[in-house]
């Protein structure tokens, strides 16, 4: 039967190489975008890589429901799964399937739930027979009779092999992916990328000049637009080694992230948290700003960009003098 070879639900443990180095870009993709996976592994070795999201889904009436619209299916061996906890029963529907439209799967009906929970996994190819390109899918079904959301992840699995270096590249295409986090891991790393509506903002004061020198920079940032982080990249004056030494930027609910420098390497402009974090639109926040040799100043108590306001509160320099309109020339991205 053509059903049969087309949906098999798959028991497989997806076992890959070791995996040294992964690497995504971008960490924030508007939904729609390609998320470019690399790393490193054992030359010509067989590298699963998986995407899982994580929805909570609301039960109405019993029952719980989603779409997922203009889902890619990658050519080649694939491993497509949705689990979901505190339910009765699951199904999902897969649309388009070759000539036959909408097919419905398991076959025979909703398959039923374990202790509140229930796995269904679609692998391809099979006996030659792929399912590829952009496709619908749906999952519902029956909720416990106490519960009142269902946890639902959704995961895809695509299988890749190393070059001959042991270097490995793929891409996802995020259309249909839900908004939030979605975690990408090889054998025992993870990367997560973000998918937001819109193309996220960078929060940039625009380049300051001289007079400069090394100090602490204490002041507010209150961002017009979302702002994701994960850097601060500090503008030097011009033959300098401008940089900043480390940043703090809280914010009055006691919500907090600290970065330092990692010396003069080749990123050496730059300080990375260890966590990417998004800065909130019209949330005042707190930063501190160690900064050393000569970086760019605007010489402003504030300053205005496109993506929101600056302010100093004070900047005391390296000789303990104290100035009100010192802004250390930054771009947070």
């Amino acid at each position: 039967m053509i059903l049969t070879y087309l949906l098999v639900l798959a028991a497989i443990t997806a076992t890959s190489a070791e995996v040294t180095e992964l690497n995504v870009y971008p960490e924030v993709a508007a939904q729609g975008k390609e998320v470019l996976i690399s790393g490193k592994a054992s030359p010509n070795e067989v590298i699963w890589i998986d995407s899982l999201s994580v929805l909570t889904l609301p039960v109405s009436d019993g029952r719980y429901n989603r779409e997922f619209n203009g889902i890619y299916f990658p050519k080649g061996e694939k491993v497509f799964s949705m689990t979901a906890e505190d339910i009765k029963d699951i199904r999902l529907s897969v649309n388009p399937v070759l000539w036959l439209g909408t097919v419905n799967y398991p076959l025979e009906g909703p398959k039923g739930a374990t202790n509140g929970a229930a796995t269904l996994s679609l692998s391809f190819p099979i006996h030659g027979v792929d399912l590829s390109g952009k496709k619908n899918v749906s999952v519902y079904g029956a909720a416990e009779d106490s519960a009142t959301s269902v946890i639902l992840k959704f995961s895809m699995a695509i299988k890749i092999t190393a070059d001959s270096n042991g270097l490995f590249s793929t891409a996802i295409n995020t259309e249909g992916f839900p908004l939030g986090e979605l975690l990408i891991s090889a054998s025992e790393k993870e990367r997560t990328v973000h998918i937001v509506s819109t193309e996220p903002s960078v929060f940039d004061t625009g380049a300051g000049t001289y007079p400069s020198i090394p100090g602490t920079h204490h002041g507010k940032i209150i961002p017009a637009k979302p702002i994701f982080v994960h850097k601060l990249y500090t503008y030097p004056c011009i033959g300098t080694g401008g940089h900043s030494e480390r940043i703090t930027i809280n914010n009055a609910s006691g919500w907090s992230r600290t970065a330092a420098w990692d010396g003069y390497s080749e990123d050496w402009h730059n300080i990375s948290f260890d966590k990417s974090f998004f800065l909130q639109q019209g949330v005042e926040y707190s930063y501190t700003i160690e900064t050393s040799s000569y970086p760019q100043i605007i010489h402003k108590p504030s300053a205005n960009t496109a993506t929101g306001t600056i302010t100093c509160e004070k900047f005391v320099d390296g000789n303990g003098k104290e100035y009100k309109d010192w802004i250390p020339a930054i771009i947070l991205s």
